[in-house]
């Protein structure tokens, strides 16, 4: 699906349409359990506590990155996935440009969030072309938390797309069981990530 977004040149005269466009999950399953997250959050915040093992700390396992300060990206450590009860989604890419204006809001809001608040994590899940651009991504927007390795994306046993909308930037939050709690899209519309900044806040304690 394209999502045309719209910039006035005033002084060019022209009108420039960039397209952001993902693919979309196409689990229906998926879908429908977005539709009333809102209605949904308390049961499944209560739930959450608990859930057995998060799903994702084995399935992600060997599969994740972090830029180091060296620049440069190194294997995540698999033993920091422990105890996480709370995983963010966060789908986005450096040609979009209303992801790169969200980016620097997330950098700050994660930096700030985490560490009084190790039971949750932001995984990255990449939309660029290449592996060169997704790490030039991070290293030019100092992203602290960890991604799947760009070759991994596709990975049908990681379904690492299972969670992303037809439009980026795309931020999404689920439970250790994988049930979605906030969505960057409600009953089909998109709301944006920013609305899922504030569940976060809200839903984890």
């Amino acid at each position: 699906m394209l999502r045309p977004i719209l910039f006035l040149s005033v002084g060019l005269g022209f009108l420039v349409i960039i397209y952001c466009l993902t693919v979309p999950s196409g689990d229906p399953a998926t879908s429908s359990a977005t539709l009333n997250a809102s209605t949904q959050q308390s049961s499944a915040a209560a739930d959450v506590s608990a859930a057995s093992p998060s799903i994702f700390a084995a399935r992600f396992k060997d599969h994740l990155l972090i830029m180091g300060a060296d620049g440069a990206p190194h294997g995540f450590d698999n033993a920091k996935l422990a105890g996480i009860k709370y995983w963010a989604f966060y789908y986005s890419a450096s040609w979009c440009p209303p992801c790169r204006a969200f980016t620097p809001d997330l950098v700050s809001f994660y930096n700030n969030f985490k560490p009084s608040h190790p039971n949750f994590e932001l995984i990255f899940v990449n939309d660029d072309r290449n592996d060169g651009d997704m790490i030039n991504y991070m290293k030019a927007d100092s992203m602290p938390w960890p991604a799947i390795w760009f070759q991994d994306i596709e990975n049908p046993q990681l379904s690492a797309r299972r969670y992303e909308g037809p439009g980026i930037p795309c931020l999404v939050l689920v439970d250790a069981g994988g049930n979605v709690l906030s969505d960057s899209y409600r009953n089909g519309q998109y709301v944006g990530p920013r609305v899922v900044l504030d569940d976060i806040s809200n839903i984890v304690q």
